[in-house]
């Protein structure tokens, strides 16, 4: 039987992207699936084995990077290590949703979870996911994209939530992000906020990536909100509202918005690949840009923790 490796090339929502690639490649050619993943103590992938990728393991090993039609086609019977976010259109599409539901969160995360959300089972609840860190903010005054991997300005998320609130003054929002919590603690002494109780024991990426709470928790939790104040591009954002959970609304800054004039569009892509999620982010497609109702978008919606044990 011929074995595909993934190992920990880039940060864990875009090492799950580069899942249903590996299963098409399974479907196709039989391929044992090896993660060599740190996080795989927070959950599980059905039908992968956990193990190492040693440096006498890449001998002989086809690397994919980028898996176009013609590449696929190649790979019966080689040992594959895969570092490819996409690939054929044909092969993905139709197992995407299904390989994303083999990602099971471990009893503890999944309890983690229920013990934060419970206070607020009966409001509201938004999510923000903030990325920081390796995400590079190209102007503090405007949300601009010049960078590949824009951040959000925390003045956006600050207007945002207080748009929420103006339209549903019972909400409460969860909040996860990488990077320091001091940049945005003016977030939460003004608004109604909470984060998980779980802590990271993970280091291994770098100060860049860090965060004080479990990544994975935090990516389960956020998935479980109906509507998520995004950050565009971000692998995180996208597979936590459009891919895990249920299905979700994310509100995205409008490029050249500024404090003074903020602007909110929503996007809605459940069940889309990153590719459309990230061609969103930096063209604007698949956004719509919201009036003063936020017309469409509904903020009424508790937090559903049922997903993660079905």
């Amino acid at each position: 039987m011929p074995t595909l490796y993934i190992d920990e090339f880039v940060g864990i929502s875009n090492r799950f992207e580069a899942l249903p690639l590996a299963f098409a490649i399974q479907k196709e050619y039989g391929h044992r699936i090896v993660l060599d993943w740190h996080e795989l103590d927070s959950f599980s992938v059905e039908g992968t084995t956990r193990g190492k990728v040693r440096p006498w393991t890449k001998l002989g090993a086809v690397r994919v990077r980028d898996c176009d039609l013609s590449m696929f086609k190649t790979l019966a019977g080689k040992k594959v290590i895969c570092r490819s976010l996409d690939g054929p259109d044909e092969y993905l599409d139709p197992i995407y949703m299904d390989v994303a539901a083999r990602v099971k969160a471990a009893p503890f995360v999944a309890e983690g979870i229920a013990r934060s959300f419970k206070p607020y089972a009966d409001r509201p609840v938004v999510a923000v996911h903030i990325r920081q860190g390796d995400y590079h903010m190209v102007s503090t005054d405007r949300y601009d994209i010049g960078t590949e991997w824009p951040a959000v300005p925390v003045w956006w998320y600050a207007a945002a939530m207080r748009k929420v609130l103006a339209l549903q003054p019972d909400t409460v929002f969860f909040v996860a992000h990488n990077g320091s919590r001091s940049t945005l603690q003016a977030l939460f002494d003004e608004f109604p906020t909470f984060q998980l109780d779980l802590k990271s024991p993970y280091d291994y990426k770098g100060p860049d990536h860090q965060s004080d709470v479990n990544p994975v928790a935090d990516l389960f939790a956020l998935a479980c909100c109906t509507t998520l104040l995004a950050t565009p591009v971000s692998g995180y954002s996208h597979w936590a509202a459009n891919v895990m959970g249920p299905v979700s609304s994310s509100i995205v800054p409008i490029p050249g918005c500024t404090e003074a004039a903020p602007q909110f569009g929503v996007v809605n892509m459940f069940g889309a690949r990153m590719p459309r999620w990230r061609a969103a982010g930096r063209t604007g497609s698949d956004t719509t840009v919201l009036d003063e109702q936020w017309t469409g978008v509904n903020l009424s919606g508790r937090a559903e923790l049922g997903w993660m044990s079905r």
